[in-house]
């Protein structure tokens, strides 16, 4: 017996019975002891019907809903930490390359500076090695042109001598005594510039 067909006997017998007889009415009310029997039996059958094919598969998609809700939880759980893991890789990954990027640059720098510095260096050493040879190749033109005027000077002095003395001096035998003579003055000039 379902639940509709014995919920339909006590209605059919409301339905069935005339409105003009009270009797009717009272006889729903009556303690019948075999209705009660089936009520209950109805109820049980109808308990255990409604567990096994109702309540049972509510429960377990309920229960599977929450097991996919805790699992979901924990992988999503996991996948923050493993994300948040990630992160802190990434993050000390950029540190370290922000660290060796700026070594790199550092070292650029100093060698940069370093490249400079020689460089400074070397130009001058050149500069100052330019300087001496231009100084030495003074001093040279300038040794030779003081031997080139001691060398007018002497012949000036041995014209000028036989002019004065209006005769011929030989040149040969006069020219190492001059010599001597413009050498000596030559020291004694250079001794008072070293005196003043």
């Amino acid at each position: 017996m379902s639940l509709a067909s014995t919920l339909s006997i006590p209605l059919a017998a409301v339905t069935s019975v005339p409105s003009q007889d009270p009797r009717a009415l009272s006889t729903l009310l009556e303690f019948a002891p075999g209705a009660m029997i089936w009520t209950f039996l109805a109820f049980g059958i109808g308990l255990v019907a409604m567990w096994k094919f109702v309540y049972g598969p509510i429960t377990k998609a309920l229960e599977d809903r929450d097991k996919k809700v805790e699992d979901s939880i924990a992988a999503a759980e996991a996948a923050r930490k493993e994300a948040q893991a990630q992160m802190a890789g990434a993050k000390a990954e950029l540190e370290r390359a922000q660290a060796d990027g700026k070594r790199l640059v550092d070292e650029a720098m100093a060698r940069a500076e370093r490249q400079a510095a020689d460089a400074v260096r070397v130009a001058d050493e050149r500069a100052k090695a330019e300087l001496q040879r231009a100084r030495d190749t003074i001093a040279a033109e300038k040794r030779q042109a003081m031997q080139e005027m001691r060398g007018l000077a002497v012949d000036l002095v041995i014209t000028a001598t036989g002019r004065l003395l209006h005769q011929e001096i030989d040149a040969g035998k006069n020219r190492p005594l001059v010599q001597q003579f413009v050498a000596a003055a030559d020291k004694s000039a250079a001794a008072d510039r070293g005196a003043r």
